[in-house]
């Protein structure tokens, strides 16, 4: 394994909401064995696996070098298609992930076309939208456990989907890459429904400015968050930089020079709105560090 050398260094980029935050130990690894080397190495620090930073709010400006950041952009996608299986490394984009599938005439990943982020992401959060989810095609996952300090391949089953939801959130738990198990298909009728699916994203979401999507996860018993909070007209609400998405009132932007700060105190605006008016408590999406 490659020594891993955690440096300091500006996340800005590193975060789909463009807050500007300073980390003091920031590690960019290439392969699965240098994540996993950087997994050793930060035992009894807290570790904040960035993925792609697309589901991700930095609180702060300022993180010293009590966090130690793991970022996987840089991380080898480690793509093969074999059949009807498709393997992905945790690092590999899931947009990326798509435009293979559909060369390959392998549906199945339509509806997740153009979500940001990556395939360890995807498979973390159980990322999906229009009625599919990400482990509807997911044969296994590939893992590290830092606390045994073991790698396994997990089944579907053993992951634990849910909407939204798996058995590794609130959990130490490290996704290395997952096994896909798509059907075979016409590969211009999966491309012609990737263009629907897009197109229908881009008229619905902001792309205008840096967000990182979906704020809170879809209330039970009441409507969407975006229409909650578009009845409490709070729409193109803003405090500070940040603003609720004028486009989507589910989702908060970044109008400019917006901190993690600004973005906080907005979530607290729309979650006041769905509790004064349907007395839901709303559960936050993103992941806040």
């Amino acid at each position: 394994m490659s020594v891993v050398r955690f440096s300091p260094t500006w996340l800005t980029e590193d975060n789909s909401y463009r807050v500007r935050a300073w980390a003091e130990a920031c590690f960019f690894p290439e392969t699965a064995d240098d994540l996993v080397a950087a997994l050793r190495q930060s035992v009894g620090v807290r570790v904040v696996l960035l993925g792609h930073g697309c589901n991700v709010l930095l609180s702060r400006d300022h993180y010293d070098s009590s966090f130690h950041f793991i970022a996987t952009s840089r991380l080898e996608p480690a793509l093969v298609v074999a059949g009807d299986s498709l393997l992905a490394g945790a690092g590999a984009r899931l947009r990326d992930v798509c435009r293979l599938a559909a060369r390959c005439g392998l549906s199945g990943l339509e509806r997740l076309w153009d979500i940001p982020g990556s395939i360890g992401g995807a498979a973390h959060m159980n990322a999906g939208a229009y009625g599919a989810s990400f482990y509807d095609v997911v044969e296994s996952v590939d893992v590290y456990d830092p606390g045994a300090g073991q790698r396994a391949v997990l089944s579907r089953e053993q992951c634990r989907p849910a909407y939204r939801m798996t058995a590794f959130q609130g959990t130490d738990t490290v996704i290395l890459g997952v096994a896909l198990q798509l059907t075979p298909a016409d590969p211009a009728a999966v491309l012609a429904e990737m263009g629907r699916i897009g197109k229908l994203r881009r008229s619905r979401l902001p792309y205008d400015f840096p967000s990182a999507g979906s704020v809170f996860r879809r209330p039970d018993g009441a409507p969407p968050v975006g229409q909650i909070v578009e009845e409490a007209g709070l729409k193109g609400f803003r405090i500070g930089g940040a603003q609720i998405s004028p486009r989507h009132a589910g989702i908060i932007v970044n109008a400019g020079g917006a901190t993690g700060a600004d973005i906080l105190a907005v979530i607290e605006v729309m979650r006041r709105a769905a509790w004064q008016r349907y007395g839901v408590e709303l559960v936050l999406e993103q992941v806040v560090v």
